[in-house]
């Protein structure tokens, strides 16, 4: 199987809302997998709305994927709990930069990057796969397809030059819940350290593909709560104390 073909393959699962084996043959590298979500995204008829961006532990390798806009909503919102095949929750903290970023020759500083970022805002990413295996797919093909996202919901955005001094980026007080029910685990926390770190490998990955990142896409940043199973219709609210509140409800 080509990467065009995997991309193919993506593109119709998405389409026509049916699951799709794994690969037998896999993109050789990351480059590869990139270059198939930006294949996918263009075989929908979309254009990017957001990204999700994560890495494991502080200062690990980082990855990300676009989201399509057509998959990015304002909260609060209702969304289809069977437009989906199967619904993880998690509660994460966005960035949008304050002005558009043209990629370059050399890299981005961290500083830099900092100085740009316009405003903050909390979210609900709904991770899902194309895969029917999935979780048991290799990693190289879960980040083909768009690292499992399966939509954004995004709450109301704050200027981020209001909370950068005064905001705990690490360990935010924060609440997630079902039906009223808490899904937060005893420990909280982004497995990155502090998501704005991320802002800096997610600049530079844009210019080494020739991206240019755009004002109003949104950049979530991975779950502080871990990824919390939704396996039928009810009301998700997310609560990061700073930054407010985001819903939505499954039906």
């Amino acid at each position: 199987m080509t990467p065009h073909d995997l991309a193919q393959r993506l593109v119709e699962a998405r389409r026509q809302h049916r699951l799709i084996d794994a690969p037998d043959s896999l993109p050789p590298d990351a480059a590869t997998a990139y270059a198939i979500q930006q294949a996918v995204i263009d075989g929908l008829g979309d254009t990017t709305g957001a990204w999700k961006i994560g890495a494991r532990a502080p200062g690990a390798a980082a990855a990300g994927a676009p989201i399509p806009a057509s998959l990015v909503a304002p909260s609060p919102v209702r969304l289809a709990h069977q437009g989906f095949f199967r619904v993880l929750v998690e509660l994460e903290i966005a960035f949008r930069f304050s002005e558009a970023i043209e990629p370059r020759g050399r890299a981005y500083a961290r500083d830099e990057v900092l100085a740009k970022v316009g405003e903050v805002l909390p979210a609900i990413e709904i991770v899902d796969s194309r895969f029917s295996e999935w979780p048991n797919v290799a990693p190289l093909a879960q980040l083909a397809d768009a690292q499992n996202n399966g939509a954004l919901i995004v709450g109301h955005a704050l200027a981020y030059a209001g909370l950068a001094r005064g905001f705990d980026f690490v360990s935010p007080e924060l609440e997630l819940s079902l039906n009223g029910e808490s899904l937060v685990p005893e420990a909280t926390g982004n497995p990155a350290g502090d998501p704005r770190e991320l802002l800096v490998w997610f600049v530079n990955h844009c210019a080494a593909m020739g991206i240019t990142i755009e004002p109003e896409w949104t950049i979530t940043t991975g779950s502080y709560v871990g990824a919390h199973k939704v396996s039928s219709a009810g009301v998700v609210r997310g609560h990061i104390d700073g930054l407010g509140e985001v819903e939505v409800e499954l039906t």
